[in-house]
């Protein structure tokens, strides 16, 4: 089992360093094999196509960092609002270091590859709300409040890694989306608790 793990970590992670140059449209199984070190035979017996490992790669790069951070969070903050406020810095910062590789998702109109990675961020975001919600008790559809707040979060955090990537001033900028992470924080929690 362990061997088959860290055979397809080594595709994910090719898969994602090819998209920090390249767009997914123009990326073949031959070069994810070829930095992969590993066998196109080696790639269809645990891949049915390069969505597959793109749905894998991105729900295990997600888990991987983001989740890590928030153990750590977790481990030294005890206060809601603290966890929320710092989970949401986090997730800035993790679009905005891969945000790259998920323009590089998108291609002349077609949405598949963004879609399959987007879906992978919402549904560890949900899994995250869920935890908030019953942790504290209350009655609330987890659903609802995941999509609502996810996609406010998703677009914010979006606009954040492009303004970092072309703005002129780069302190202001994160001083402003700090401010917002708290200012969102704290309308999460207002719905939470209404």
């Amino acid at each position: 089992m362990k061997d088959v793990t860290k055979t397809k970590s080594v595709f994910e992670k090719a898969l994602f360093q090819l998209l920090e140059e390249k767009n997914y449209h123009d990326i073949t199984i031959n070069e994810i094999c070829a930095l992969a070190k590993k066998t196109k035979m080696t790639f269809y017996h645990y891949y049915k196509d390069k969505e597959k490992l793109l749905a894998e790669a991105s729900i295990n790069l997600i888990n991987e960092e983001y989740n890590k951070e928030y153990e750590k969070i977790l481990a030294e903050e005890t206060d809601l609002e603290e966890i929320e406020y710092q989970s949401v810095v986090v997730t800035y910062d993790w679009v905005a270091r891969h945000y790259n590789q998920i323009q590089n998702l998108s291609y002349k109109g077609e949405t598949l590859p963004l879609y399959i990675f987007k879906n992978a961020l919402f549904d560890n975001y949900s899994k995250y709300m869920a935890e908030v919600i019953n942790s504290g008790g209350y009655d609330i559809p987890i659903d609802y409040l995941s999509i609502f707040c996810f996609e406010g979060l998703y677009s914010t955090c979006l606009y954040y890694a492009d303004q970092l990537k072309n703005g002129k001033d780069k302190k202001k900028i994160i001083e402003d989306s700090i401010k917002a992470c708290r200012i969102l924080t704290k309308a999460v929690l207002s719905l939470i608790e209404e």
